[in-house]
């Protein structure tokens, strides 16, 4: 039976509850080369620390809202949780950063690559629909992880968890078994439906190139086995699945959530399809006047004004308070699910 939970705040179904010990956050940037792809992965770390740092109390450089980390921190000598991060299409890795720097504090090493070719700085168009590329890049970073001994030390092998957002939805949900329907999404492109939601803010429309989409590249499992829970968050490319057939190979814990007013992959056709066909999944609905990028991070006033369609929410939204609110939700996922 599936677990259907409905939010119109989260404050009244999901009480406020603590978790256990806060920790200061490391962050560092590290750039790996996938040479098999020769592909550039450009990778942010936030990972739990002891270390104390005297700038610890500045704001951060970016133009969002988020708790301060201290750059090339020490790790502490233990193993964590490893939980990875796709962000959406035209995103980059810091994306989620509001989400990693949570999950940090509560004891997770955290890891985001840049998706090359599908970034706000490094828009290469044909990219944009070369979707097997993502899940591919999850995988190498946990085999690289898991096999460089100067990280593998701080990671609990067996509790590998993903969250991946819009694009980076579907990536999660692809590592855990999900098979896109090659020639359905060619065919759904054509439609009415498909010309709304194959046409991006970030670079135009991508039918066109959908069409020359080579199935054999993505109509195939990219499931990935050590990878044991899996969160999807208003994830995209649910017009290629229409089918338990496509998704009979999730075995694992899964926790999708969505937005009503997302505009961008509907509700309807993205996270409520995904949740009919997984067995077993969670969902969550974020309801009200609640858009696709509330799951970006919060900008600062500037980048509210520059950029409304990414930063700035309907009048009744509260990005803040959904962020905190969405964070206990997904570790409360974790524990549960990594923890056995």
């Amino acid at each position: 039976m599936k677990q259907i939970l409905k939010s119109l705040t989260f404050l009244v179904l999901f009480p406020i509850c603590s978790f256990g010990q806060n920790y200061n956050v490391g962050e560092q940037t590290i750039v790996y080369t996938d040479s098999i792809r020769n592909r550039p992965i450009k990778t942010e770390f936030w990972y739990p620390t002891n270390e104390i740092d005297s700038t610890f109390e500045k704001k951060t450089d970016l133009p969002f809202i988020l708790s301060p980390t201290i750059r090339n921190a020490d790790f502490i000598k233990q193993e964590f949780p490893l939980v990875l991060l796709s962000h959406g299409t035209g995103g980059n890795r810091l994306g989620l950063a509001w989400l990693a720097i949570a999950l940090a504090k509560q004891g997770y090493f955290v890891v985001a690559p840049d998706h090359w070719g599908n970034t706000f700085d490094n828009k290469i168009t044909e990219y944009f629909v070369m979707y097997w590329e993502r899940p591919l890049d999850i995988s190498f970073l946990v085999t690289h992880i898991l096999s460089d001994k100067s990280l593998s030390q701080y990671v609990d092998k067996e509790k590998i968890g993903v969250v991946g957002f819009s694009l980076g939805g579907y990536t999660s949900l692809a590592l855990a078994g999900a098979v896109l329907n090659c020639n359905l999404l060619k065919t759904i492109a054509k439609t009415a439906e498909g010309k709304k939601e194959f046409n991006i803010p970030e670079i135009g429309d991508l039918r066109k190139l959908i069409e020359n989409i080579p199935c054999d590249s993505i109509q195939k499992s990219f499931k990935d086995n050590r990878i044991k829970s899996f969160v999807a968050l208003s994830p995209a490319l649910g017009l290629g699945f229409d089918n338990v057939e496509q998704t009979k190979s999730i075995s694992s814990p899964t926790l999708i959530i969505g937005a009503e007013n997302d505009q961008i992959a509907p509700i309807k056709t993205n996270a409520e399809n995904y949740n009919k066909l997984i067995p077993n999944s969670m969902f969550i609905k974020l309801e009200g006047e609640v858009g696709h990028y509330i799951f970006l991070n919060e900008g600062n006033e500037s980048l509210k004004k520059e950029d409304k369609k990414y930063f700035k929410d309907d009048k009744t939204i509260n990005r803040a308070e959904i962020h905190e609110n969405v964070e206990k939700e997904i570790i409360k996922f974790f524990r549960n699910t990594l923890n056995k």
